[in-house]
């Protein structure tokens, strides 16, 4: 099948380099060309909670446009990433995965989803049993940026942004004529998707939908690894079957020229079986999740306002097994199916009080239920495992921007305070004679603050240093949860400790010509009561605070346009996190890769093609306590072309995505292993 794809990408290619259909160049986003870097006063970002220059924010913050998503090689928004300094990308079984596998690593602080923060237009949403989010919600032609930003950001946003804040804007109903895309794709690994998206204007009403379909043969399990046995034969697929479908409705309203309400929808499902030979149907997870967002937004002179609520629903489940007798791996000997309510609201302010100081300030309340059950086949009679609670969060934050010398030295201090309390935990294992236990209340209290500086030296440099704090109360499944995965037993821990964590950066960003831009950060965080599973007894994991870990860093970025439509850049981090006491003083903690290396060329020409070909370095990653196991340490090389035609009242835009050119083996952990090369021919219809 991988060889009729090659000729059928070949194909395309030449007909992608042809001269077009039109006489005129078509002006879509996959032909315009990449906008050049310019200076450091003309892109906004929400990095002090609403739309500031990026010449007043004292972090490391990284932007990624329309433009640059359109040449990427990205199956669901999550790849967005994975080129961009100081972030790691992990899809654990490949493309149009679920985000249970799946999770952003930010400056070492990873492995958990917990302790990076991702929002859609200002609007958290992680969350509360895991922490973690579900990526494929949002189609990436529906983006209109993503904002990411390296750091400590508690003082803002609370328990959840340890190590960054993600913001995902989406795109706004806009064409008062109606306009409609719809999208197929076709590869290797049968993986395949259909989209279609419109929006429309109707006078102060605005509408946009967007829903996709997809699905893949296209991750694996390591045969011979974290693998169980039949007969002596080693009995993992090499399959697994993920199939996903999502939609997304926006219905928005302006109440004036300066303000208006947005009401953003999401659902999403998932399915991926097959982990067994011997069990087709295994069920390795499912997940079905819908949210609503209602957001109101006012601009007045010298601030804004923003206020907020949200409702999500959420439930997965997933089957077990055991090697042990007398199933002997023949059957499923387990489900495990949760429940979760997450309920948030918010409200936000800025005011320019004159005198150089903008002050904002904030309060938030967040809800969160979480109910999991294990049915255990495997035991006469009715024997069960069950355990949840609830989560309520309250929290509040102040910040001043205080801009001296005409706005040359701009200081940004900051605090928050947050108030968590958990309550109506319980426990109850039937199969191992355990009654139902309900667990005392916790009561949990942080002051997080922080403090930047940025100089404008000049025009084309400037220097920035920021110390933060972040605070991460343990989220539910960390605290009451009880998982069965393949023959692995993972328990929570009701004695957990919060994770805190103190940040020091300082950086520098170099715009010497309006086509070149350079950046540079250095970084140390000093973590303690760090959360992890430890191993407690054969096949039985606990969750335990495992002690301090202290992370050293840089960060690079260079971007450079060149000869009108070539476009190509460099980012490069190293990050060394390691355990500073306990059992395993010394040892680096698992999951994190040393360093990444990106570096990419483009083409956008509208007369002909556009075209983009990046490679992607990881460095060695640990994957035990004690540092005997590592993976890591392999390239990438992703490679797109892409050509839109103008036909007589609408537009097509062919593409070709070759992810993993040289069919690199990549693999991240014993369990799993991503598939080599996929070839992926795409074809929209915009009309």
């Amino acid at each position: 099948m991988k060889w009729n794809a090659l000729i059928a990408a070949l194909a395309l290619a030449a007909c992608l380099t042809a001269p077009a259909l039109a006489d005129e160049p078509s002006q879509t986003q996959a032909q315009k060309p990449a906008p050049k870097p310019g200076r450091l006063d003309e892109v906004l970002v929400t990095a002090t909670s609403h739309e500031t220059r990026v010449d007043a924010v004292p972090n490391a913050v990284t932007v990624i446009t329309r433009e640059q998503i359109d040449q990427m090689v990205a199956p669901t928004t999550i790849d967005i990433l994975k080129n961009a300094a100081g972030v790691q990308v992990y899809n654990a079984r490949g493309p149009l995965s679920s985000s249970t596998y799946n999770r952003i690593i930010i400056r070492g602080q990873g492995s958990n989803p917990a302790r990076n923060l991702v929002m859609v237009n200002g609007v958290p949403q992680a969350g509360g049993q895991n922490g973690d989010f579900e990526w494929s919600f949002i189609n990436p032609r529906d983006i209109e940026r993503i904002e990411i930003v390296r750091g400590p950001g508690s003082a803002l946003y609370g328990s959840q942004a340890m190590g960054g804040v993600i913001n995902i804007i989406t795109k706004k109903p806009s064409s008062k004529d109606g306009e409609t895309t719809l999208e197929t794709k076709y590869g290797s690994l049968n993986t395949a998707s259909l989209s279609a998206s419109h929006t429309r204007k109707e006078g102060d009403w605005g509408f946009y939908g967007s829903a996709t379909a997809g699905g893949t043969e296209g991750y694996s399990v390591v045969p011979g690894d974290q693998v169980v046995y039949r007969g002596g034969q080693p009995t993992n697929s090499d399959k697994l079957r993920s199939r996903n479908d999502w939609g997304r409705g926006v219905v928005s309203y302006d109440v004036d020229e300066s303000s208006g309400l947005t009401l953003n929808m999401m659902h999403g499902h998932f399915v991926n079986r097959g982990m067994y030979n011997y069990m087709p149907e295994f069920l390795a997870f499912e997940m079905s999740k819908q949210q609503a967002d209602l957001s109101y937004t006012k601009k007045f002179q010298g601030g804004d306002f923003l206020a907020y609520a949200s409702a999500a629903n959420q439930s997965s489940t997933y089957d077990g097994t055991s090697s042990s007798a007398p199933y002997n791996n023949k059957a499923m000997t387990g489900s495990s199916p949760s429940a979760q309510r997450d309920y948030q609201g918010g409200v936000k302010a800025t005011l320019d009080v004159g005198l150089g100081n903008t002050l904002s300030a904030g309060a938030d309340v967040k809800r969160v239920t979480y109910d999991r059950r294990y049915d255990n086949y495997g035991t006469i009679g009715s024997a069960y495992a069950s355990n949840g609670g609830d989560a309520q969060v309250m929290g509040a934050f102040l910040q001043d921007e205080l801009r001296l010398f005409d706005g040359t030295l701009m200081i940004t201090p900051g605090m928050r305070y947050e108030y968590t309390s958990l309550f109506n935990g319980y426990n109850e294992q039937l199969a191992s004679g355990i009654a139902r236990q309900d667990l005392d209340r916790q009561i949990l209290k942080a002051l997080t603050s922080r403090i930047g500086a940025r100089l404008n030296a000049t025009d084309w440099i400037s220097f920035r240093a920021a110390y933060g704090e972040s605070f991460r109360a343990p989220t539910l499944n960390e605290l009451y949860g009880l998982s069965k995965i393949g023959t692995s037993t993972y328990y929570g821990n009701t004695r957990l400790k919060p994770e805190r964590l103190k940040s020091l950066e300082a950086g520098a960003d170099i715009t010497p010509l309006d086509d070149l831009r350079l950046s540079v950060t250095v970084y140390k965080n000093h973590a303690t009561d760090y959360i992890d599973n430890v191993l407690v007894a054969a096949g039985t994991y606990n969750k335990r605070n495992i002690g301090t870990v202290d992370t050293g860093g840089v960060e690079a970025e260079a971007e450079y346009s060149f000869l009108e439509y070539w476009r190509g850049f460099v980012n490069y981090q190293r990050c060394d996190p390691k355990l500073m006491n306990g059992a395993y003083k010394g040892q680096r903690v698992t999951g994190t890769p040393l360093s990444t290396t990106s570096i990419g060329l483009s083409f956008n020409d509208p007369k002909l093609f556009s075209a983009s070909v990046v490679n992607r370095r990881v460095g060695k990653i640990f994957n035990n306590a004690n540092n005997t196991q590592t993976f890591g340490k392999y390239d990438v090389v992703d490679a797109k072309i892409a050509r839109a035609f103008d036909l007589e009242a609408s537009k097509l835009e062919l593409t070709l995505e070759v992810s993993n050119i040289f069919d690199t083996r990549v693999r991240e952990t014993s369990g799993t292993e991503a598939p080599g090369s996929l070839i992926t021919l795409g074809a929209a219809w915009i009309f």
